[in-house]
């Protein structure tokens, strides 16, 4: 018997919270009715009953009005992309609707969104059945994965005795990628492929990818035979594969942690971010400012430069964890090595050089990308080109040019290509965002034109 009082006590609890979605936000405010009363039972006064009733019908109505316009709510949130790049305007289109017959005062959003400079927290009303739309934005300064949500939004009666609150704990996740600067004046390594010119070897240095077939000629491979087309055609064809012409280009990026320790390289600062929700002009993120940014946006440059030249492209890394994308090519491959680029972080312990010698490509080229100045991973890129003069290259990321002077000489002794990126010096973007034009009110309810990048 108790236990069923029990259970039917819970049911009834649960009922009146709504499921836990309503709570009391002023407890007090739920005895002055009671209190009120009971004065008036002892001292019998006209007055006493008339604020005892007074307190009493307007909690219940209170109560009454939280629990009409609370489930009869509706908020829907809509991203316009679901990835980005250092640089882009990330926004997030707002819906809510009201379909009871009275009107939201108040509602108040929380958002636990992780992306920098981002912020969906608000207050906002909406009319008795109507609905409102906004837009949140801004613009993404870092690179990395994150997450939108969990969502909170809750209202409140007029008085605030009682609240209806409700949870979305549902997340997304939206990656934001490095940006690609303009790297044409780059001479990038060539790989054994590059140097030959025999049509016969350049057979044997043809890539995994075939583009057409042609009918069988002495001297070609039985395992080349395409036997789908000699089925269909009853003639005897052979697949066409492309030529690499300059070899496979491998891409080793420092994620050593003591070599971004220097206190000269580590002196740079990222950008703040910049909401869009202000009428302010947003600057574009100076991702060069810190030499781990700009050592991830030269990989992600390089590596896109060396497709555009349809080269096959692997890359190397290791920040606690091993990063290895196989040597491949085309716009999906670029994705590749970009996804992996977007959270790695200076947090290895293993050199680039041992790095490097985890993985030697036969013939292929190597470009090292490091702030490590002292040259301990010289021998690692001696073993790797193997003789080859200009098959490897080394981007140094230093603070100021002179103090990569000693280094280059020694790497052009090895007969490797050697270029100087300093941190603090812009790059130009190979996608900058664009301006746009929108029109704003003023406080003095004057139009304005206004300019807001876009990409």
């Amino acid at each position: 018997m108790t236990r069923i009082m029990l259970d039917g006590g819970r049911r009834v609890w649960r009922w009146l919270t709504s499921d836990g979605k309503i709570r009391v936000r002023r407890p007090p405010a739920l005895f002055f009715g009671p209190l009120l009363l009971l004065l008036a039972l002892a001292a019998p006064y006209r007055w006493l009953f008339f604020l005892a009733y007074s307190c009493l019908i307007l909690t219940l109505a209170s109560y009454c009005w939280v629990r009409y316009t609370g489930p009869r709510l509706r908020l829907d949130r809509r991203l316009s992309q679901e990835w980005a790049q250092v640089g882009d305007t990330l926004e997030e289109t707002w819906n809510l609707h009201n379909r009871a017959y009275l009107p939201v005062l108040w509602l108040e959003i929380d958002d636990v969104s992780t992306i920098p400079g981002y912020s969906a927290r608000r207050v906002v009303s909406v009319d008795r059945n109507d609905h409102r739309t906004w837009t949140t934005g801004a613009v993404c300064v870092q690179r990395g994965i994150y997450t939108l949500g969990p969502l909170r939004a809750r209202i409140a009666d007029p008085f605030g005795i009682f609240e209806y609150e409700w949870r979305e704990e549902r997340t997304r996740q939206i990656v934001i990628y490095p940006p690609l600067a303009h790297v044409r004046e780059l001479t990038l390594p060539l790989g054994r492929s590059g140097s030959v010119a025999r049509a016969d070897i350049l057979r044997r240095h043809t890539t995994p990818d075939a583009s057409s077939v042609r009918e069988y000629a002495p001297g070609d491979r039985l395992n080349h035979i395409h036997w789908p087309t000699v089925a269909r055609t009853n003639r005897l064809m052979v697949k066409e594969f492309d030529q690499e012409r300059a070899g496979t280009l491998w891409i080793a990026l420092d994620l050593c942690a003591d070599a971004y320790r220097e206190p000269a390289i580590a002196s740079g600062t990222v950008a703040a971010p910049v909401t869009l929700q202000s009428s302010a002009l947003p600057e574009a993120p100076h991702f060069w400012e810190t030499p781990l940014e700009l050592a991830v946006v030269i990989a992600a440059s390089l590596a896109a430069k060396a497709l555009g030249e349809e080269r096959l492209v692997g890359f190397l890394a290791d920040d606690g964890r091993p990063r290895l994308v196989q040597a491949g090519r085309g716009p999906r491959q670029l994705w590749r090595i970009l996804e992996e680029l977007a959270d790695v972080r200076a947090t290895g312990t293993l050199p680039i050089g041992d790095v490097v010698r985890r993985e030697r490509g036969s013939g292929a080229a190597l470009a090292v990308i490091t702030p490590a100045l002292d040259g301990a991973w010289l021998p690692a890129l001696a073993e790797w080109q193997r003789g080859r003069p200009g098959a490897a290259l080394a981007m140094l990321i230093v603070p100021a040019p002179l103090r990569a002077s000693a280094l280059e000489e020694r790497l052009a002794a090895l007969g490797a290509l050697s270029y100087v990126c300093v941190v603090g010096q812009p790059l130009p973007l190979l996608n900058p965002p664009r301006p746009r034009s929108t029109l704003r009110i003023s406080p003095l309810g004057k139009v304005i034109g206004d300019a807001r990048r876009k990409r």
